[in-house]
């Protein structure tokens, strides 16, 4: 005997919303024990302060799926491009502002005496240094020898700090008294740097 009736068609695919649902349950079975972790933190917080992080991650949300403009790409071409430059007229300004510099430099004077100068409430050395148009430069080369006792560092009001320049306008020679009579020398050598004598 044969069996009448509608054959019942086997699928080997299952339907998309089972699939979807195994899916979901795989997601939220790895995300549990995070999930766990960060409930705490997320109760502690206030409750404008979860509504408003919640209102910002969906606008990031929205934002990042947000179609880009309808604008045409633009293309770009790996062709040169040959620009042309007038060079001559940017030598002879500069060779105008050179030779006025030259002027300049030529009628200043440096003092290459002692200076001595009293340390104020609130100098630091950096605005010394800027106060009497001193380089900076020698400043910073100066404070990379300074020494565990840190002189520089501890200027006080009333402390004396005697300085020369040399011809050039740069710092030659540096004194600060420490304590009483004791004072810490810091002067140019003849490659440029700097030494420090007690």
């Amino acid at each position: 005997m044969t069996l009448k009736g509608k054959r019942e068609k086997v699928s080997a695919t299952p339907p998309v919303g089972e699939v979807i649902k195994r899916v979901w349950g795989k997601i939220n079975a790895s995300l549990e024990p995070l999930a766990a972790r960060v409930k705490p933190y997320w109760l502690s917080l206030p409750k404008l302060h979860r509504t408003g992080v919640t209102v910002l991650a969906v606008l990031l949300v929205i934002l990042l799926l947000w179609p880009a403009s309808d604008k045409a790409p633009v293309s770009v071409s790996n062709e040169r491009v040959t620009v042309p430059l007038n060079v001559t007229a940017e030598v002879q300004e500069d060779s105008a502002f050179e030779d006025n510099s030259n002027k300049i430099v030529q009628n200043q004077t440096v003092d290459t005496e002692w200076v001595n100068y009293e340390v104020k409430r609130g100098d630091t050395l950096s605005n010394i240094f800027r106060d009497q148009n001193l380089p900076l430069p020698d400043l910073y080369a100066i404070s990379a020898i300074e020494g565990k006792d840190k002189p520089l560092s501890r200027i006080q009001p009333g402390q004396l700090l005697r300085f020369k320049r040399s011809p050039a306008g740069e710092l030659d020679m540096l004194q600060i008294e420490t304590t009483g009579s004791a004072s810490v020398i810091f002067f140019r050598l003849s490659d440029g740097s700097f030494a420090r004598r007690e």
